[in-house]
């Protein structure tokens, strides 16, 4: 079973990530392969239907993004709100998928908030874009207001019980695709 993480934040200093990446650790916990697929490394272009116009390089990062996901079983997703929504970079990658990619397959929620308001409307618009492609969203999520102050400079979290909650929405994406799995049979 395979289980991929994808954060919607460039940043190098990322809150979205590590808490993806504590997410992914429940998951590995839960006896899966995990995959942190960084949106940094990736050249993907604007989404276009017409491929064409893509260089030789942004094709390579699409190919590489489409790859990880139809390899993947099950899927962990954290984003910064920005403006009240999800990011603009995570909702390109997912514009680069379809619903193959996802359809069946468990999929985790995770978001991040600068501010005092928890990220709520961030995770509502991934659940419906999810939702849309078929993907099974777990119904815990795991919102992370003022998430600057939650992580010291290295990226550790400091408070015990959110990083539980964090590993415990890695194994119940794990609980769940193996759930979907058993009914494929």
């Amino acid at each position: 079973m395979n289980v991929l993480g994808i954060s919607g934040s460039l940043r190098a200093a990322s809150t979205a990530r590590a808490a993806l990446a504590l997410a992914l650790e429940g998951a590995a916990a839960a006896g899966t392969k995990t995959e942190l697929l960084d949106l940094r490394e990736l050249d993907l272009p604007l989404y276009d239907e017409d491929e064409t116009r893509y260089t030789p390089a942004q094709r390579a990062a699409t190919a590489r993004l489409q790859e990880a996901a139809e390899a993947a079983d099950a899927f962990l997703f954290a984003s910064p709100e920005y403006h009240g929504g999800l990011s603009g970079v995570l909702k390109n990658a997912i514009d680069h998928l379809a619903g193959r990619h996802f359809r069946g397959k468990a999929a985790g929620i995770v978001a991040v908030a600068g501010g005092r308001v928890a990220p709520v409307s961030t995770a509502l618009m991934l659940r419906t874009v999810l939702r849309q492609l078929g993907a099974y969203t777990i119904p815990q999520q795991v919102l992370l207001p003022e998430a600057e102050k939650l992580f010291d400079a290295d990226g550790n979290l400091a408070d015990e019980e959110l990083a539980r909650r964090l590993e415990s929405l890695g194994v119940e994406v794990v609980r769940l695709a193996r759930a979907l799995e058993m009914t494929k049979s």
